[in-house]
């Protein structure tokens, strides 16, 4: 019955066109793909999987961008590829994009308080639709808490695996 609604159409037309950019991407690299490592490989193959849960047209051009980028990610092992390629497949177009936009950033602050940080941190209030998302970067591991101290609450910082996303997310065309 899902099959007959017009969300699935607009569905299947989205899909196709970013697997015919995801072909274009690895027509382009094709020597690149006789060498790849087994991460490389399954980080590649799970972001072209991810494509078929998404619904988010943003979140195609970060996928997009992910398999180019794996290309050039030769240091990768197999546990990061694992994380990577879970993280890829459950984050979405929004969280992502606040790790592009805030990644800068030492910390990110989940509070209602003024920002007294210097300007380290951006502040994010608890009921705002931001706080969504960093709820959603702390159970995907990309923010932990930086503090158990009483004045460090609410303050969150990258895990090590968020410059590795990084890396993959990021416009190499800009």
């Amino acid at each position: 019955m899902l099959t007959k609604a017009l969300a699935s159409e607009r569905q299947r037309v989205r899909v196709e066109a970013a697997i015919l950019e995801i072909h274009d991407i690895l027509t382009r690299h094709e020597s690149q793909l006789a060498v790849l490592s087994d991460p490389q490989y399954k980080l590649l193959n799970e972001s072209i999987l991810a494509l078929l849960h998404s619904t988010e047209v943003e979140k195609y051009r970060y996928l997009c961008r992910a398999v180019e980028n794996c290309l050039r990610e030769d240091e990768l092992v197999p546990q990061e590829a694992a994380v990577l390629s879970r993280i890829l497949r459950d984050m979405s177009a929004t969280e992502a994009g606040f790790i592009v936009q805030n990644f800068g950033f030492q910390r990110v602050w989940l509070n209602t308080t003024v920002n007294e940080d210097g300007g380290q941190s951006p502040t994010v209030h608890p009921s705002s639709p931001e706080a969504i998302v960093v709820s959603g970067l702390i159970s995907l591991g990309l923010l932990l808490s930086s503090s158990s101290e009483y004045a460090g609450l609410g303050m969150f910082s990258w895990s090590p695996i968020t410059a590795k996303l990084l890396a993959l997310l990021r416009d190499t065309a800009a």
